[in-house]
């Protein structure tokens, strides 16, 4: 197992985010790359697969790949995610994102700030409601989004021209932002351009503010976006998934 430097931890706590190459091997983005495809061809239709001029995104991809599910028993992403979260800690949701000359999208400012859970319950402090893919999301309480930690796994080479991930670095540590906040620190904050290499990953808290542009240069850019949580909801409610990460070595 490849020992990550510990300053990626500082990164993550500092800044919100952090970059790690080589997490994959070759021949597994491959076979990634594979599965990923044969689901958009298999589910082009259905609820999962959201189409732009071209399929640019895939809900549930733990579901549909089992390929992308089987990743929570990674070594190296059990490598990434324990020492911030802990041995407990779950994958809860899982997304493909693909942008390609096709469907060439970009995305505002934001923070990610719903997480998918098995049916919907009242519980204070947690709202608004909402229903993707067939799927309740809600809007826990920022203490929830603060124990989480998303690894966006790239199968193929992402930078500023095709599209790469942008972040406000530390803006993970203004908790939920209102409008007025999230324009004032896009206005206070250089942003920083997220490049990684095929079968690298970028670290980010859910609450971190990022957006992406419309390639210049289109080409393929597929992103598998896992979502990590440290422990239960409180009850009655419970995670959409909650696959205990577990090293396979």
């Amino acid at each position: 197992m490849h020992l990550l430097p510990p300053i990626y931890q500082q990164d993550i706590e500092e800044h919100g985010y952090s970059i790690v190459e080589n997490v994959l091997g070759h021949e597994e983005v491959e076979a990634l790359r594979t599965a990923v495809e044969k689901a958009i061809i298999e589910s082009r239709d259905s609820t999962s697969v959201r189409d732009r001029g071209g399929v640019y995104a895939i809900r549930n991809v733990t579901e549909v790949v089992p390929e992308v599910r089987a990743l929570h028993r990674h070594s190296g992403i059990a490598q990434l995610v324990e020492p911030i979260l802990g041995e407990q800690a779950m994958l809860v949701r899982g997304l493909m994102f693909d942008k390609s000359p096709e469907s060439n999208w970009g995305i505002f400012w934001h923070q990610d700030l719903s997480i998918a859970v098995r049916q919907r319950e009242d519980v204070p402090d947690f709202g608004p409601w909402s229903i993707k893919a067939g799927i309740q999301h809600v809007q826990p309480p920022p203490h929830i989004l603060q124990k989480m930690l998303t690894v966006r796994l790239h199968l193929d080479d992402c930078q500023e021209s095709n599209g790469a991930l942008r972040v406000l670095p530390g803006s993970h540590q203004s908790s939920r932002l209102n409008m007025f906040e999230s324009e004032t620190l896009q206005q206070n904050t250089d942003p920083a351009t997220c490049g990684v290499t095929s079968g690298g990953a970028v670290l980010m808290r859910p609450l971190l503010l990022h957006s992406s542009h419309r390639a210049t240069d289109p080409a393929r850019r597929r992103v598998i976006h896992l979502e990590f949580a440290a422990e239960p909801l409180p009850e009655p409610l419970q995670w959409y998934s909650s696959d205990k990460i577990a090293s396979n070595e």
